[in-house]
């Protein structure tokens, strides 16, 4: 039946939407879901037949007091398509997989996108210069760590934890307000960035130094996210670069600075990439030095006082060789 297939209808997603929340609808409603959903012109004959108010004319509705429910009752079968096929293919071979899904989820979704073929495989990407014993390479999952903190983030609960960086800072029990859980390429980690209520700040911690981490049914003092749009618009900067178009040093840019929202944009007549990088300032110091890091590929191009720094410090190193 062509209404039913997601190739020849354009009222099969809607459907399919429709059905799956099983909830009634008014006239009104589904006129403007279809004008919001569907594009083209409207198919009043399609429409008028799957939404028919007129008893023993309904086909996919059916009229109750000043609604119309679902003919249908149960589960609508969801179809993928063949992009999302793949990437489900793809996920369960992800180097990050075990991280987030459990070992009986895997096999699950191994074994149900078997058959599927695919054009190529994230995996056959080679990333250069990442740091060693990150994320991708160790045997420990994250993901009852990741499920945890998801959790207290939505409830605005605080965590328990012990830290430790061996021979820097070692922790017991501290509590913190976790807000948002980042992730970078290049140090192939994952951060956590949260309140300390006792020290009234915002911090960043890497999730492979917190250790015994238990949500606790305790909610800050504040209301965090306000706090952390404040804080956030406070504390962020921006450098912009401009950066020469060559393949590896485009490429090394997205890694080292994967931590930060980035903006990219190609000028042709110039033949450059500029790459707006926006950071908190208490990064600063990382970000001048994963500039420095890229040589005479890289100028920067706002803000004046990074300018300065970067300058300062060329000269600084020049004048050790002389």
């Amino acid at each position: 039946m062509i209404l039913f297939d997601e190739a020849e209808s354009k009222y099969y997603k809607l459907l399919a939407y429709l059905l799956e929340s099983g909830s009634a609808l008014t006239h009104g409603e589904i006129t403007d879901m279809i004008e919001q959903y569907c594009p083209g012109e409207t198919d009043f004959e399609v429409t008028e037949s799957l939404f028919s108010a007129k008893e023993g004319e309904e086909m996919i509705y059916m009229k109750d007091n000043d609604g119309l429910v679902p003919v249908m009752e149960g589960t609508f079968p969801v179809r993928n398509s063949r992009i999302e096929n793949e990437a489900a293919k793809s996920l369960a071979g992800s180097l990050y997989v075990n991280h987030f899904l459990s070992p009986e989820i895997i096999e699950k979704l191994k074994a149900a996108t078997k058959s599927i073929t695919m054009d190529w495989n994230p995996n056959d990407i080679t990333i250069k210069n990442m740091f060693a014993g990150g994320a991708s390479s160790v045997t420990e999952s994250y993901n009852s760590e990741l499920s945890l903190i998801a959790k207290a983030i939505r409830e605005q609960k605080g965590i328990c934890y012990d830290y430790d960086r061996p021979g820097r800072v070692h922790r017991e029990k501290s509590i913190v307000f976790p807000v948002k859980i980042e992730f970078s390429l290049v140090n192939d980690r994952f951060r956590i960035c949260g309140y300390f209520e006792d020290e009234d700040r915002f911090v960043k911690m890497n999730l492979d130094s917190m250790h015994d981490i238990k949500i606790i049914d305790k909610s800050a003092s504040i209301d965090l996210m306000e706090r952390y749009t404040e804080f956030i618009k406070r504390e962020t900067k921006t450098v912009i670069l401009d950066v020469e178009p060559v393949g590896h040093v485009i490429e090394r840019c997205f890694r080292v600075f994967s931590y930060y929202d980035r903006k990219a944009r190609y000028d042709k007549a110039e033949n450059k990439y500029q790459l707006e990088i926006s950071y908190f300032r208490a990064d600063e110091n990382e970000v001048i030095k994963n500039i420095l890091s890229l040589g005479s590929y890289v100028v920067v191009m706002e803000p004046r006082i990074i300018q300065r720094e970067v300058y300062n410090r060329i000269q600084a190193a020049s004048k050790m060789y002389e």
